[in-house]
């Protein structure tokens, strides 16, 4: 309906009505809305009445002229660009169509106004330098931080880049991607190129998710259109570079699109171009659904406000209430964020960072002798961790943000967070981002960084262009993230993946691939973001309030007094319109933040070094943003109401020594036949570079014997397909020590579990293979490794909650857990949790009956039991790694000190107490006094805790695709 022509038939009736007579469609629909306590009553209409009627429409009748890019028009900055003059002319020439302009415009706005516009500068270093003075400062340097070095525009961005004391290889800073002219110059070909040939622009709708390219007849022709542009722009770029190993690669890149080499498999000229292909429509399509949903939104938003002032005003005034009155939350991620490390650091009394430290000095130790041994080129840094054990260092400018988490929110971090093993980012993030497990319905299907998934013969590994394969393996599981379920609310992604339905986003690729080139480029970004945000909060308390008030003075005039009362109507309604356009534009109530600098730098000098440690180092630019985002809810004064949570994925663990299981077992063991062992490789070594593969003609592997992976330098993958069940079905233990070979001449087998044992004698701390065949009700896991040059075998065994941890060796209590241990990295058990501990122990695994189940401990016992040793949860986390079948058949974890297939000195992946307390933590005003002390959790606690503040709807877990309770309860949450 005309909105003038509703304002003056409702101020009609009014006239004519008592206002008591006036009973609207809205204020029933309202009072019947499930509400608590009021807070969430505006929540409940924007979900059921506001945005559940958006229809996405591809209609587009929207004026391009509205678009700017870099504060210019459209066609104004098509014409800026170093296009050629034909791709040029052909664009110009069709913006003046709808279908073709305002995808493009808004999508260039994504790329330019969202990530570009950022200047080189390194805002962390800049604010050091307001804190330190120059002598200082030089006592601050390492490999990542040069007192005054400033590196010329040229030299940061020439792909050699390098301070004169820094190796790229050491600390992996290697060259990273520009959003330039050139850039947008490309995407704009590209995009021009695909328009033609799309194929949901021509919908009435946009689609719910995005459709990747297959091997049809019709996305063929599109590769085929696309292919070779996108080898001219690589040959382009590959011709002005130094020569180097980037250049040679894209070199290869440009060779395998040569029309002679169409057919070759796995051809990396046509991989890239679908990957190109796939993540420009992709990202496309979603800045273009998020146009739609903020401009349909607006409009909805209006309409309602505007019918409920109609109808019944009260019902407007409740709805404003609750939006000056409604929650937020902030959800931040960190790559290799460890719980114990970061007390250490602001608590010179744990004993963290002196048990580090005399490991460090102590390396020697972990360097076995009978197998042979690399060391890390990178020598490690370590000074400031030395200096830190002997004295405890004052500086008020070291984690302040840190130090003030611990003093005020000491119980609502956990002492021991849980990472799932493998512990690993690519089966850890989507964890703590969606609150999901990695099996079962609703489960996110990613057991690790690569796998084979044996029923289309296919293997992944996420390091290279296969990480756009997550997105699809997450949507074809029916992954809810908290944008899906969030998505009435105002989000916002900030560097993250998995942000489909998120309405503002930065993606979390770009940003790796900016963030190598110019240090805090996501987090400036992002802060903008916030800032502006802030800002506009600002200004919608004001006019929330002033609307409720002009609302209150409005119902109380007279409906006798005609014409003052339409003036007050028609100043309302410009109000509320006024105030539905800026809505959009406010802070988000729900916000992601990943940032994975911690892990990304410790890879390459490790995880105790200078350069991670020192006030100069990661951790203390970690510290430095999380204080600048903290300072947006201040600003914006919704820091009252705002509930933060933050999750490590992972730790971190150092490598002094390393060695290759595929060398030290197959090669040797091939030495020794006369028939051959076919090996595939599908991963890199960590510190290497990134895979290719062909999405659309990925290599069989039927023809293999063995598939072999490592990630991380701390875990290591063998897949062997002999099982007596077919090609598809996992062998289990008993199969695997009579395996054979396809080559193998016939009644002729290898106990290749033995080899592993007896060629690893020293580096392996356990192997991990099926028992028996697992699934969600039991499971029977065989864990083995060596000890004082012994064999010990050890089984766990689950059934539905209950698990049994055994020693097959006779009379022998189980060892290779360390359940009888206590974790030196950690203060001393009180004398009652000690007593609990000691009960445990008893109880699990002094009195516990094979043949009795109901004799087994719980669980959540082992769980209370494991958190006290060097490796929390271990007996749960090991009976539910084969949840997943897609898990590989055997996985190898090298002992501490030790790293498999790495060239740098942090590793991660492993079973090692570092690598498996991930942080996770809550602070903010919301929490109560009262709250219950967070002792041993998990990561993936963190999304449904926020979650549940955020909705007040209850998450049970195994239910509505949660895999992991909230922790709501225990944070006391002030009314």
């Amino acid at each position: 309906m005309n909105k003038l022509f509703r304002s003056h038939c409702s101020a009609a009736l009014l006239s004519a009505l008592p206002l008591s007579l006036v009973a609207g469609s809205v204020h029933a629909q309202l009072s019947e809305t499930p509400v608590i306590g009021g807070v969430f009553s505006s929540s409940e209409v924007l979900k059921n009445q506001i945005v559940s009627g958006l229809s996405y429409s591809a209609t587009l009748t929207r004026d391009a002229a509205l678009f700017t890019i870099a504060g210019v028009t459209l066609d104004a900055y098509i014409l800026a660009l170093p296009l050629d003059a034909k791709t040029k002319a052909r664009v110009i020439a069709q913006l003046s169509n709808p279908a073709y302009s305002i995808p493009l415009g808004y999508f260039l706005y994504s790329y330019y106004d969202r990530y570009a516009g950022i200047g080189n500068e390194d805002v962390f270093k800049e604010y050091l330098a307001t804190i330190y003075d120059e002598t200082t400062l030089k006592g601050f340097e390492h490999s990542l931080y040069h007192f005054g070095y400033a590196p010329s525009e040229k030299e940061v961005h020439s792909e050699n880049h390098q301070h004169p004391d820094t190796s790229t290889e050491a600390t992996g800073h290697h060259e990273g991607i520009r959003v330039d002219d050139k850039f947008i110059a490309n995407m704009v070909v590209i995009y021009d190129a695909l328009f033609d040939i799309g194929v949901w622009r021509d919908m009435d709708t946009l689609p719910d998710s995005y459709t990747y390219l297959t091997n049809s007849e019709e996305d063929l022709a599109i590769i085929n259109k696309i292919q070779p542009i996108v080898v001219g722009l690589i040959e382009k770029a590959a011709k002005g570079m130094e020569p180097s190993d980037i250049r040679s690669a894209l070199m290869t890149i440009v060779e395998d699109g040569k029309p002679e080499n169409a057919d070759k498999p796995n051809n990396k000229a046509q991989a890239l171009t679908v990957t190109l292909i796939d993540f420009v429509r992709l990202n496309l399509l979603k800045a273009y659904r998020q146009f739609v949903f903020k401009d349909e939104r607006t409009e909805a938003l209006d309409d309602w406000m505007q019918q409920a002032f109609d109808d019944n005003p009260q019902d407007l005034i409740e709805f404003l209430s609750s939006q000056q009155n409604r929650r937020f939350a902030v959800q931040v991620t960190v790559d290799g964020l460890q719980q114990g490390l970061i007390e250490g650091l602001v608590d010179p009394s744990a004993p963290f960072i002196s048990v580090a430290n005399q490991h460090h000095q102590n390396r020697e130790q972990y360097k076995p002798k009978l197998e042979p041994v690399i060391e890390p080129p990178h020598v490690q840094q370590v000074s400031f961790m030395a200096q830190l054990a002997e004295q405890a260092y004052q500086d008020q400018y070291y984690l302040p943000f840190f130090k003030k988490l611990y003093s005020e929110h000491k119980t609502n971090i956990s002492r021991v967070g849980v990472s799932s093993t493998p512990t690993i980012s690519v089966r850890n993030l989507p964890i703590i981002k969606t609150g999901a497990r990695v099996s079962g319905e609703g489960g996110t299907g990613v057991p690790n960084f690569h796998f084979v998934d044996r029923d289309i013969d296919r293997a992944y590994y996420f390091f290279g262009n296969d990480a756009l394969q997550l997105d699809v393996l997450m949507a074809d599981n029916q992954v809810q993230t908290m944008f899906d379920r969030l998505n009435y609310l105002k989000t916002l992604n900030c560097n993250a993946q998995y942000d489909w339905n998120a309405h503002t986003t930065y993606d979390g690729l770009v940003n790796l691939g900016f963030g190598e080139s110019l240090r805090d480029y996501g987090e400036k970004r992002c802060l903008k973001e916030l800032e502006q945000r802030a800002d506009v909060e600002l200004a919608l308390t004001e006019m929330r309030q002033a609307l409720i008030e002009d609302i209150q003075s409005y119902e109380r005039i007279s409906g006798f007094d005609l014409f003052t009362k339409l003036a007050k109507k028609a100043q309302v309604e410009q109000a509320i319109s006024q105030y539905a356009e800026l809505d959009g534009q406010g802070m988000p109530d729900y916000t992601l933040i990943y940032n994975p600098w911690p892990d990304h730098f410790a890879h390459f000098t490790g995880p105790f070094s200078d350069e991670i440690l020192m006030p100069t180092g990661e951790l203390n630019r970690l510290d430095y943003w999380l204080t600048q985002v903290e300072n947006t809810y201040k600003a914006a004064g919704v820091y009252a109401r705002t509930l933060w949570g933050m999750a490590g994925d992972h730790g971190l663990t150092p490598v002094f020594y390393a060695l290759n299981p595929e060398k030290q077992v197959l090669e040797a063991l091939q030495q020794e036949l006369d028939y051959p062992i076919v090996v595939e490789k599908i991963s890199s070594d960590e510190g290497e570079g990134p895979k290719i593969t062909n999405a659309l003609d990925y290599p069989s592997l039927k023809a293999v014997d063995v598939v072999v992976a490592s990630t991380a330098g701390g875990n290591f993958m063998m897949d062997f397909f002999n099982s007596q069940q077919g090609w598809k079905v996992q062998p289990v233990y008993q199969e695997l020590t009579d395996w054979a070979p396809l080559a193998a001449p016939k009644r002729t087998s290898i106990d290749i579990i033995d080899q592993i044992a007896k060629r690893l004698p020293e580096s392996l701390d356990y192997m991990v293979v099926r028992e028996d065949t697992c699934n969600a009700d039991s499971c029977s896991v065989r864990v083995i490794g060596n000890r004082d040059k012994q064999r010990l075998d050890e089984l766990i065994t689950r059934e539905e909650d209950k698990l049994f941890y055994e020693s097959l060796e006779f009379g022998q209590r189980p060892k290779l857990l360390n359940t009888q241990q206590l974790n030196p990295y950690l203060p001393q058990p009180t004398d009652s949790e000690f007593a609990v501990y000691s009960r445990l122990v008893d109880k699990c695994l002094n009195r516990a009956v094979k043949s009795q189940p109901t004799t087994w401990c719980s669980a959540n016992e082992w769980t209370q039991l494991t958190r006290f040793t060097p490796r929390p949860d271990s007996v749960n986390q090991l009976a539910n790694i084969y949840l997943e079948d897609r898990a590989g058949t055997v996985n190898l974890f090298p002992k501490e000190g030790i790293g498999y297939n790495t060239k740098v000195p942090g590793r991660h992946a492993g079973e090692d107490y570092l690598e498996k307390d991930a942080f996770i933590g809550f602070w903010g005003e919301p929490i109560g006094e009262s709250s219950t002390p967070l002792t041993i959790e998990a990561n993936g606690s963190l999304a449904p805790t926020l979650f549940e503040y955020l909705t007040g709807e209850q998450v049970v877990a195994g239910e509505d695709g949660w895999g992991f309770p909230s922790l709501i309860d225990k944070l006391d949450i002030r009314k």
